[in-house]
Order: C-alpha cells, then sequence, then structure tokens
C-alpha cells in the first residue's frame, strides 16, 4: 500500500526574473509531471524535444505556438503536443501550468 502525502500546487511557488522556474510535482519511469512558472513577459522558445506533452494553464495567460498559428490558454485551458511538434510559452501575465508528459 502506498501513503500519499496531500500538498497544494501552488506551494513553495517561485518566479525567477529571467527565465522559467521548473518544480518536479512527480517523476516516475513512464511519465512526468511538472509545474513551471513564468514571470509576466518572460518566455520559453519554441524547440523541439521527443515526448508528447499537456500543458495545463492553473494561473495567468500565455501564448502557445501550434504547427496552424498561435493560441492563448488562460485558467483551465489546456493543450497537448505530439511528440513531433515544436513547443514553446510567451507569458502575458504570471503564469503557473502543470506539464505532463512521457
Amino acid at each position: 500500500m502506498s501513503i500519499l502525502e496531500q500538498k497544494n500546487i501552488f506551494d513553495n511557488l517561485k518566479f525567477i526574473p529571467d527565465g522559467p522556474a521548473k518544480y518536479p510535482i512527480y517523476i516516475s519511469e513512464k511519465f512526468k509531471v511538472m509545474r513551471i512558472s513564468l514571470k509576466k513577459g518572460s518566455e520559453i522558445e519554441p524547440h523541439d524535444e521527443s515526448h508528447p506533452v499537456v500543458f495545463l494553464v492553473l494561473k495567468g495567460k500565455a501564448i502557445f505556438p501550434t504547427v496552424s498559428g498561435e493560441v492563448e490558454l488562460g485558467e483551465s485551458d489546456y493543450i497537448t503536443y505530439s511528440e513531433t511538434e515544436p513547443r514553446g510559452i510567451k507569458s502575458l501575465e504570471d503564469l503557473v501550468v502543470l506539464v505532463i508528459r512521457d
């Protein structure tokens, strides 16, 4: 039997002035769950990865690039990317995103 520890997703939340703050929520051999926070105006440049990913916006607003253009997402919105799609984030407000990836 496993013992679960209750936590709040916003515990230990930090913003770094010049880039993303990444916080591991859960990491296993099969998948990872991370929290990323970005200050308003910060960006993770579009880049290629080799895994599918889901970004769920918990707080704030951001622009996410897609193959068909940019998409603006706000709280409770999410976007998925396949392993072949480039991904990135431009924060329009202080942003907190939950990331689930292979």
